[in-house]
C-alpha cells in the first residue's frame, strides 16, 4: 500500500508540472505601476534644510535667513532680506537703495560700502580686493537663502572674517519655480519688477532672473534705477560630483542729493543741496561677475574648488571746484581669485 501511495503522488506531480508550465505561458494583466522619486538637489548650492543641518558643525551656530518673509512684503534690497536677524544692523544711506550692514558692530563706521563683513556667493568671495562690497550688485529675488555667521563663527571661510560673513545661496533649477513674475510699487515713485525661472533637464539644471528697480526718492535729486541679470547653470557628472557656473551683470545710476545743514534739514528735509542739482552729483557703475564652482560629496569627504572674476566701472560725481578737484572720481577694477576647501569625516569605534 505504501508503494502504491508513493506512485500515486508521483503521478499527480508529473501531471501538475505540465499544467503549471502551460499556465505560466499565458499573458497576465496587472495594474499600472507608477514609480516616482525626488530630485537629489544641488551639490554646489545647498537648500535651506541642508544648510540648517550644518549648524551642529559650527561652534557658535549661525542663522539661516530664507526669503519667506520677503514673499509677504517688499523684496527690494538686503535690508528686506536680513531684517530682524540677531546681531545684524542695517542702515540705508540718504534713504536710497543702498544697505550698509554691520554684524556685531563690525564696519559700522564705514562711510559708503560696508567694510569688515565678508560676503560670499555659494562660498566664493564676493568682496572687492580692498574689502568693500556693493550689495546692489546682487538681486535678492534670485536668492534661496542667506547664511549669517557672526564674529569668529565665520572662520570657516578664512582667518580674515572676524567681522562676520554672509554666504548668499542662489536659487537653482532644483528649487526655483518654472516661471515667476513679481511686480512691486510704493511711495516716492518706487517700482520694482522681476522675472525668473528654473528647470532641470537630465544632468543639467538652470536658473535665470532679470530684475529692474527704480524710485524717485524722498529727497530732490535722489532718483535711481538698477538693472540686474543673474543666471547659474549646473551639471551633475554623477550623484557625487557637480559643477556650477554663475553670471551676474548689473548697471546702476543713482543721483545724489548731498548733505544739508541742520537748519536746512529742519525747514525742508526733502530738499537737495543746491550744488547737487547744479553740478549733477551722481554715482553710476556697471558690473560683470563670472564664477565657477566644482563640488564633490561623499560620506567621508566634502571638497569644493572655485574661481571667480569680476569687473567694475564706476564714476562718482560730487562737489567740484578748481580748488577741490577730488570731487569727480573714476574707478576701474578687476578682481579675480579662487578657493579650495576640504572637509573629511572619520568615524572611530570606541571600545
Amino acid at each position: 500500500m505504501a508503494r502504491l501511495s508513493v506512485l500515486a503522488i508521483t503521478a499527480v506531480a508529473v501531471i501538475a508540472i505540465p499544467e503549471a508550465q502551460a499556465t505560466s505561458n499565458d499573458a497576465a494583466e496587472t495594474e499600472e505601476v507608477t514609480v516616482t522619486g525626488e530630485a537629489t538637489g544641488s551639490l554646489t548650492s545647498l537648500s535651506p534644510e541642508e544648510s540648517a543641518k550644518q549648524k551642529t558643525q559650527v561652534p557658535g551656530a549661525f542663522t539661516v535667513k530664507t526669503t519667506d518673509d520677503m514673499e509677504l512684503g517688499r523684496a527690494s534690497n538686503f535690508e528686506d532680506l536680513l531684517q530682524r536677524t540677531p546681531g545684524v544692523f542695517l542702515q540705508s544711506e540718504n534713504g536710497v537703495e543702498v544697505s550698509k550692514i554691520s554684524i556685531r558692530g563690525s564696519g559700522i563706521t564705514s562711510e559708503d560700502e560696508p567694510l569688515g563683513v565678508n560676503f560670499l556667493l555659494d562660498g566664493l568671495n564676493f568682496n572687492q580686493g580692498d574689502g568693500e562690497s556693493v550689495l546692489e550688485d546682487f538681486d535678492v529675488a534670485a536668492l534661496s537663502h542667506a547664511e549669517v555667521f557672526r564674529g569668529a563663527d565665520a572662520f570657516r571661510y578664512g582667518a580674515l572674517t572676524l567681522g562676520g560673513a554672509i554666504n548668499l545661496v542662489p536659487l537653482t533649477g532644483y528649487n526655483a519655480a518654472p516661471f515667476q513674475v513679481r511686480l512691486e510699487g510704493g511711495s516716492y515713485g518706487f517700482f520694482r519688477g522681476d522675472m525668473s525661472g528654473g528647470a532641470v533637464q537630465g544632468q543639467f539644471d538652470e536658473f535665470g532672473a532679470i530684475g529692474f528697480r527704480a524710485r524717485e526718492g524722498f529727497r530732490e535729486h535722489s532718483r535711481e534705477n538698477t538693472e540686474i541679470l543673474f543666471a547659474d547653470l549646473g551639471y551633475k557628472f554623477s550623484d557625487q560630483v557637480e559643477n556650477r557656473f554663475y553670471l551676474t551683470i548689473d548697471q546702476t545710476n543713482r543721483n545724489q542729493p548731498g548733505g544739508l545743514t541742520k537748519s536746512e534739514m529742519e525747514n525742508e528735509p526733502s530738499q537737495a543741496n543746491p550744488l547737487a542739482i547744479a553740478q549733477d552729483w551722481n554715482k553710476k557703475w556697471s558690473y560683470v561677475h563670472l564664477a565657477d564652482k566644482l563640488s564633490i560629496r561623499t560620506d567621508e569627504i566634502q571638497f569644493d574648488a572655485g574661481a571667480f572674476w569680476f569687473h567694475r566701472d564706476l564714476e562718482n560725481r560730487g562737489f567740484f571746484s578748481p580748488d577741490f578737484r577730488e570731487g569727480i572720481e573714476e574707478f576701474y577694477s578687476d578682481n579675480f581669485g579662487g578657493n579650495l576647501a576640504q572637509r573629511r569625516r572619520e568615524e572611530k569605534a570606541v571600545r
